[in-house]
């Protein structure tokens, strides 16, 4: 395989380009900074016509790729329409007319989200993308949005493999970022202040590991997946109260998970100031009905999730951090903005 990965440089785009060398595949990772940790760095931008490639490298892009995966786009629950709909809009669709350049392409293969599915009624299976549901965020919107453009195009090998939320240790040897979705909540549950959920978080929240998610894509890369869909998810299936209790383990804290059925609507509109971050209050409830048997149509063997990704998870974050004083500050502060 001679693998192209767009947006390889981010935290599921890096292990994504690892899984690839170490399968032996030739790996490119086009960013716009055009670094790697895996693979040889390309300089590009998926946003502009024929990914902004330079002369040279467009020609050797096209005519030695073979697979594609699309793993670009902010991870920002609140990020803005133009944003949005830049990346993941115009940089899918961007990138859609490129694979019709690629005379070799045997299989691409677009990372979405289950979020796409927003605020989804009745049972979700692999099969189903608008099914009449409202959007909690632009962010939703616009994986949606890329999903549809992908399934719109049946001539070319794209297939579909979505996730829920993926941590781990940053597989580029950083800190975890908490400046984003679900981790936005473990610098307040570890400086002590409470998060408000439904039922104290015990429900599922379809979480995974970030090296058995790698492991999906490559999967899907070489059986290959073709115009299918696949959902992976951790299949032990911890709820988010679990989740928030063991990223906070290492630390010796023990979580304050409120229930939030007797502040509901106050908790959304005063947010942080009661110590629920402001992209959590709307997963405060569970998030959609997921049929479990989605998993059944990937083929076996499945990857084995580290035993122990969430506790590495709070020991990455430990590691990067000076102490809980600094997450309490930094909490504050947000709660004031």
């Amino acid at each position: 395989m001679n693998v192209l990965i767009l947006g390889g440089s981010g935290f599921l785009g890096t292990a994504v380009a690892q899984a690839c060398v170490r399968s032996g595949a030739t790996v490119r990772v086009l960013s716009r900074s055009g670094r790697a940790t895996a693979g040889e760095g390309v300089r590009g931008d998926v946003r502009l016509p024929r990914l902004g490639l330079s002369a040279a490298e467009l020609a050797r892009v096209r005519t030695e790729t073979t697979h594609v995966v699309f793993c670009f786009g902010s991870v920002s629950w609140t990020s803005g329409p133009g944003e949005v709909l830049e990346t993941h809009s115009s940089g899918t669709r961007s990138a859609l007319a490129f694979l019709r350049e690629l005379p070799h392409l045997r299989q691409a293969v677009h990372v979405s989200s289950l979020l796409a599915l927003g605020r989804s009624e009745g049972r979700i299976t692999n099969r189903e993308l608008y099914t009449g549901q409202r959007f909690r965020n632009w962010y939703e919107y616009g994986k949606y949005c890329a999903e549809r453009l992908v399934r719109d195009t049946p001539e070319l090998p794209v297939g579909v493999v979505r996730f829920g939320p993926v941590l781990g240790p940053d597989p580029r040897g950083g800190r975890p970022d908490t400046r984003h979705g679900l981790p936005m909540a473990f610098p307040h549950l570890l400086a002590g202040y409470p998060v408000h959920l439904a039922r104290r978080g015990d429900f599922p929240c379809w979480i995974t590991d970030v090296s058995s998610a790698a492991e999906i894509v490559l999967k899907a890369l070489d059986k290959p997946i073709g115009r299918a869909t696949w959902t992976w998810f951790d299949p032990a299936l911890p709820t988010l109260g679990e989740v928030f209790t063991e990223v906070c383990r290492p630390w010796g804290v023990v979580p304050k998970i409120v229930e939030a059925a007797p502040l509901g609507r106050f908790t959304r509109l005063i947010g942080e100031r009661v110590g629920t971050p402001r992209e959590l209050a709307d997963y405060a409830e569970p998030w959609l009905d997921l049929d479990v048997d989605v998993l059944k149509e990937i083929p076996e063997p499945w990857p084995v999730p580290d035993p122990d990704y969430l506790g590495a998870t709070g020991e990455a974050l430990r590691a990067g951090t000076a102490s809980t004083e600094t997450l309490r500050a930094g909490a504050e502060k947000r709660a004031l903005s």
